[in-house]
């Protein structure tokens, strides 16, 4: 998407404030590789609200597009992971928000 409207691409990490189990940094340094491998600045933020910081990050760096992932969650996660992207969506206000979610389908070339 960045290449296609010759635009920067950032990553954003945002850090909590209480420590991430060892066992969960492994994944992360993979995707932020994978991330940096593709051209992506990242960028790392620590703050204890992920959406505020994402919120505050698009109004710092003037983000018009940004992509989230969903991944398959249910019940109450579910409503949390919707309550986030709105409170992100009122930090930022004037980005386009287009959310990614994880699925077991594959989308071939004939399906456009």
């Amino acid at each position: 998407m960045a290449q296609g409207l010759d635009a920067e691409f950032y990553v954003v990490h945002i850090e909590r404030e209480k420590c991430r189990p060892e066992e969960r940094n492994s994944p992360l340094a993979a995707n932020i590789r994978f991330a940096e491998d593709l051209g992506a600045k990242v960028i790392h933020y620590k703050g204890r609200n992920i959406a505020k910081a994402v919120g505050e990050f698009v109004n710092e760096y003037k983000i018009t597009q940004a992509i989230v992932g969903r991944s398959a969650v249910h019940g109450w996660r579910k409503y949390l992971y919707l309550a986030a992207i709105q409170r992100m969506l009122q930090d930022a206000p004037a980005v386009d928000l287009h959310i990614v979610t994880q699925g077991t389908h594959l989308v071939t070339d004939d399906a456009h």
